[in-house]
């Protein structure tokens, strides 16, 4: 039943020129596929022909940059402890618990810079005000716009990504060349698109279930671009597909991929 309310829909807002083609992103690499944000995991999907990617950039104490989601190690790692209060010695002493290495920004760049046209979110993890206050924040921007723009393959498109609206206001500010996109937990609502514009940007990420269709035509007259998240089956794809965005991040970037070979959905792997 969704699967053909997805066709239907779908038709129809493509006959109308409601949004072109979407990309499927893989959620750090694809988390129920893989051990997440790991460069085995970064590697595999390339190798598979996936184009989209979303991952998670964090600043150790002594001022390097580190790829994982949480800012505590325990869940990835087994053992205590903060990435921003650790030194990337000590993190790379550590293994995650499938045996990989937490990967390093630069590490991933190279990995990335070995392939055109893809596109990345490199989500700033800067939303605790304890862990990253104005100074660090600062620095923890420059450093990473300097990092990710310097490695960008050709054809490609580099985003920086956020909840948080310091980091985003201050990359806008300081270099208003660079594209941004506003994470929200909340929908594609007529707020949260406004937040996004007084950021300067016209991309937002949002939950799916929060969004409404008339949400995501209203955003679409806005000349914004929408992803839509989170997406742990193929249902979920199917229903972010209907409702017309135009990137659909998701867990399950491998399957979903294969489902669109078998049945020629019109969304980029």
């Amino acid at each position: 039943m969704i699967k053909k309310l997805t066709i239907i829909l779908a038709a129809g807002l493509l006959a109308a020129g409601a949004f072109a083609q979407p990309r499927l992103v893989a959620h750090r690499g694809g988390r129920y596929e893989v051990e997440e944000n790991t460069l085995p995991a970064f590697a595999s999907a390339l190798e598979a022909g996936i184009t989209g990617y979303e991952l998670d950039v964090h600043i150790t104490a002594d001022g390097e940059y580190v790829i994982m989601h949480d800012s505590n190690v325990s869940r990835m790692c087994g053992s205590d402890g903060v990435i921003e209060k650790m030194t990337l010695a000590e993190l790379r002493a550590l293994k995650t618990l499938k045996g990989n290495l937490i990967p390093t920004l630069g590490e991933v760049l190279a990995l990335f810079n070995r392939y055109e046209g893809i596109y990345v979110e490199f989500e700033m993890k800067t939303t605790s005000k304890d862990l990253y206050p104005e100074n660090l924040l600062y620095k923890y921007a420059e450093d990473v716009v300097a990092a990710v723009y310097a490695a960008k393959p050709a054809n490609s498109l580099y985003l920086c990504t956020s909840f948080d609206t310091r980091v985003l206001c201050y990359i806008h500010n300081r270099h208003p060349e660079v594209p941004l996109g506003y994470i929200t937990a909340e929908g594609c609502t007529e707020k949260t698109r406004a937040i996004a514009a007084t950021i300067g940007t016209n991309r937002l990420m949002c939950h799916r279930a929060k969004t409404t269709l008339v949400d995501m035509e209203a955003a679409h007259k806005e000349g914004m671009l929408i992803n839509l998240w989170p997406n742990g089956t193929v249902e979920d794809v199917r229903l972010s597909y209907a409702l017309g965005a135009d990137y659909i991040c998701t867990d399950i970037p491998r399957k979903v991929s294969a489902v669109i070979k078998e049945e020629s959905l019109g969304i980029t792997p």
